[in-house]
C-alpha cells in the first residue's frame, strides 16, 4: 500500500472509532461540553505543532472569516453531531455527519462552477437517498424523521457551506495546521458558551472523563488531522479522500458491540447509501479537495 493511502486509512480509523468514546463522554458531561473539550484539546495540540514550525498565527484569511468558519464548521457541526450522538446514537450520527461531502459537491456546482462526472452524479443520488432513509428512524411509510437526526444533517450542511466559503476566500499559501488549530479553538469557545443550554453539562473532573477528553482530542482529532495532511502531501487528493467512506462504516460497526446500538433496517440502508455516495463523489473530486484541503474533509474531520 502506498504511504499516502496508509496515512489516509489510519486517519479514517481514528476518526471512525472516535464516535464510541465521544458517546461515553457526552453521556457523562453533556454533548456540548464533550465537543468543546475534545476540540479545544485538539486545537491546542495542533497549535503547538504549528507554532513549532513557525506558523503560530494563520495567514491568508481575514479574522471575521476565520470566526465564521469556526462557528460553522466547529461550533455548529460538532455541536450538532454530538447532540445526535447523545440523542440518537453514535452509529446514526456517524452516518449523517459524514454526509457533508455530498452537500459540498452540490454547492460547488452552483457556487464554484464545478462540473460533476457521471459517477459523481450517481454517488449524489445514492448518497442523498441514504441520508433521507437514515433520518427516518421511526419509519419510512409515512416518513418519520427525528429532530435529533435532522439537527445532525443541518450540521453537515453547515460544514459544507463553510467549505465553499473557504474555497472562495482562503489563499493557497495559508498554513493548514495553524488555520485548523485556530478554527478548532475558536469553535470550542462557542461550544462552551452553549453548555448552559445543555442540561447536566459540566466541566470534566473525573479521571475517566479527563482521559476520554485527552484520548479524543489527541488520537481522535489531532493525530488523524496530521495523518491526513501528510497523505495529501504525498498522494493524489482524489485517491486519499475516497477513504472517507470508511468513517461511517467504522462508526456503526463499533457502536454496535460497544454501545449496544443494533442497527435498524433504515440505518443499514442509509449506511450503504452514504458510504457508496461518498466513495463515488470523492473518488474523482480532486480539484477542490487538493487546493483547499484545510476545510474540505473534516479538519482537515470528521468528527468525531
Amino acid at each position: 500500500m502506498h504511504r499516502a493511502n496508509l496515512f489516509a486509512l489510519l486517519a479514517m480509523v481514528c476518526w471512525g472509532t472516535a464516535y464510541v468514546p465521544s458517546a461515553w463522554l457526552a453521556q457523562s458531561i453533556g454533548p456540548f461540553g464533550a465537543a468543546a473539550w475534545r476540540l479545544g484539546v485538539a486545537g491546542g495540540v495542533l497549535w503547538v505543532i504549528a507554532a513549532a514550525r513557525g506558523h503560530a498565527l494563520p495567514r491568508g484569511i481575514r479574522i471575521e472569516l476565520l470566526i465564521g468558519l469556526a462557528l460553522a464548521q466547529t461550533t455548529v457541526f460538532y455541536g450538532a453531531t454530538f447532540w445526535g450522538i447523545a440523542h440518537e446514537g453514535a452509529g446514526l450520527a456517524s452516518v449523517l455527519a459524514n454526509s457533508d461531502p455530498l452537500f459540498v459537491a452540490i454547492l460547488a456546482v452552483g457556487l464554484l462552477g464545478e462540473h460533476l462526472r457521471p459517477l459523481q452524479r450517481v454517488g449524489l443520488v445514492v448518497g442523498f437517498l441514504g441520508v433521507a432513509i437514515a433520518v427516518c428512524t421511526k419509519g419510512l411509510l409515512p416518513p418519520h424523521p427525528t429532530v435529533a437526526a435532522i439537527i445532525v444533517v443541518i450540521g453537515a450542511f453547515a460544514w459544507a457551506a463553510g467549505t465553499i466559503v473557504a474555497a472562495r476566500a482562503i489563499r493557497d499559501h495559508s498554513h493548514p495546521w495553524s488555520l485548523a488549530a485556530w478554527q478548532l479553538m475558536i469553535g470550542a469557545v462557542g461550544l462552551l458558551l452553549l453548555m448552559p443550554f445543555d442540561h447536566g453539562a459540566h466541566v470534566p473532573t473525573h479521571p475517566r472523563d479527563i482521559g476520554l477528553v485527552l484520548l479524543l482530542g489527541i488520537l481522535g482529532s489531532a493525530v488523524p488531522t496530521a495523518l491526513f495532511y501528510f497523505a495529501l502531501r504525498t498522494g493524489a487528493a482524489s485517491e486519499v479522500s475516497a477513504w472517507f467512506f470508511l468513517v461511517p462504516i467504522l462508526g456503526v460497526f463499533t457502536a454496535w458491540p460497544l454501545l449496544g446500538e443494533q442497527p435498524t433496517i433504515t440505518l443499514w440502508i442509509g449506511l450503504v447509501g452514504v458510504s457508496i455516495g461518498l466513495w463515488c463523489v470523492l473518488r474523482q473530486r480532486s480539484r477542490l479537495v487538493a487546493s483547499r484541503s484545510v476545510m474540505s474533509n473534516r479538519q482537515p474531520p470528521e468528527l468525531p
